[in-house]
């Protein structure tokens, strides 16, 4: 017997493509992504090379932390606590449902537990079948599982179960994110990554526990927090929040039947900014972000990012470090919460948008004059400094006093080479 919550289902149209803000936009036919496609699972498959190959399944870090960090850099994957969570059974729902009365109040609870549980921002969206990955999911009773035949539920069923997406982000600490391409700089990536993990795990374990079901890693996670307004995306791809900038971990949302309401997305000036400042593609070492304009890639507007030249970087580092985060530690959105970036910011937010360019332009050059177009802050943390460094051959470069050394990468010298090629191809 087909229940009226099963018929309301089964009727349920559509919209467009949501609104994700004014830093991209759904110009064309934008399918799906499909996750086995991503770079991490396209390597996995040994489609990057070799090198990739053996990087990701056979690399060990030289950092006692950065071996408990990620388990992928362990010795012991027992000893990461990402093995644990990313094994633990998921439990069951809870059979006596909290009835919710008014979504917005739940909506505020939700949002002040999942703070509560480490989330330093968490956003809400409707979810639409676009956003989810498009090979499908194995449905809840298992019945998918075990055979050639078995059943893969579909975004659009997966997305009338589950109408609602909870998006976090996790903020790194700022002063150790300053440590780009060093160790200092990876305890904070991984680190970050995991007590995400932790707080999305122990989120969707409280709504079971309301009597709501859960699915996870089944949507795209940039889509969901443009959505949910938890930030813009930048030149360098990344998600820019409006307090942390660029120094946040995003994660895969949670989707829920749990009755919430839906937030909107924000603008804060990214759009504008992004357009004059360039400062992450004039550092990026790999020259894998564009100093060009906009792009359509899979029918949206935005900045083409190079993902395989960033990603090919890694194993031919990982001596002296794991994550590069260059354009994040400089994008002048990427500054310390304290009141003359909120000015900043507040400021650019608050110019009517066809006089932005009169305010970005001054706020580009007054980040360069005061924070400089590279960050070069010495840091220390635990044993590490960044103002120290030992080169291969076991000689000890001179102690800096106030910068920090990134070796072994020199910056993206090559940008104005790339520039003359390309103005003599169009001669």
């Amino acid at each position: 017997m087909v229940t009226k919550e099963e018929e309301r289902k089964e009727e349920t149209t559509w919209e467009p493509i949501p609104y994700l803000g004014r830093s991209v936009r759904v110009v064309g036919d934008w399918q799906s992504v499909d996750a086995s496609e991503t770079p991490h699972e396209k390597n996995k498959r040994g489609e990057l090379g070799k090198p990739l190959h053996n990087w990701y399944f056979n690399r060990t870090s030289r950092d006692p932390l950065g071996r408990i960090a990620t388990a992928n850099a362990s010795a012991d994957r027992r000893n990461a606590i990402e093995t644990h969570i990313a094994g633990a059974p998921r439990g069951k729902i809870n059979p006596e449902r909290t009835e919710v009365v008014d979504p917005k109040v739940m909506t505020e609870h939700i949002k002040r537990v999942a703070k509560y549980l480490g989330a330093s921002d968490v956003g809400i969206m409707r979810v639409h079948p676009s956003f989810l990955y498009k090979e499908g999911r194995y449905p809840d009773d298992g019945s998918g599982v075990g055979g050639p035949g078995g059943r893969m539920v579909s975004a659009e069923e997966t997305a009338k179960r589950f109408p609602y997406a909870i998006a976090c982000v996790y903020a790194w600490d700022y002063e150790m994110g300053r440590a780009h391409r060093h160790r200092i700089g990876d305890a904070a990536y991984h680190f970050g990554a995991e007590a995400l993990r932790s707080t999305y795990a122990n989120l969707a374990g409280y709504i079971r526990e309301l009597g709501y079901g859960v699915a996870t890693r089944v949507a795209t996670p940039m889509p969901v927090a443009l959505a949910a307004g938890l930030g813009e995306v930048g030149r360098h791809g990344m998600l820019i929040t409006e307090k942390f900038g660029a120094r946040v971990h995003l994660g895969d949302p949670i989707l829920t039947d749990l009755p919430l309401v839906p937030d909107e997305p924000i603008d804060i000036g990214v759009e504008d900014f992004c357009k004059v400042c360039r400062k992450c593609a004039n550092t990026c070492p790999t020259n894998s972000i564009s100093t060009e304009g906009k792009k359509v890639v899979n029918g949206v507007e935005k900045y083409k990012i190079n993902w395989e030249t960033c990603y090919r970087l890694r194993p031919h580092v990982m001596e002296y470090w794991d994550i590069c985060m260059t354009c994040v530690a400089v994008c002048p959105y990427t500054k310390p919460d304290v009141w003359w970036r909120t000015v900043a910011v507040r400021t650019i937010k608050w110019t009517p948008i066809p006089l932005r360019g009169l305010v970005t332009r001054p706020m580009k050059w007054i980040d360069d004059r005061f924070w400089g177009k590279l960050g070069r802050k010495r840091v220390q943390w635990m044993s590490h400094d960044s103002g120290r460094l030992k080169l291969p051959d076991g000689t000890v470069m001179p102690e800096e006093p106030e910068r920090g050394y990134y070796y072994p990468l020199k910056e993206n010298t090559r940008r104005f080479d790339i520039l003359k090629e390309k103005l003599k191809g169009k001669a």
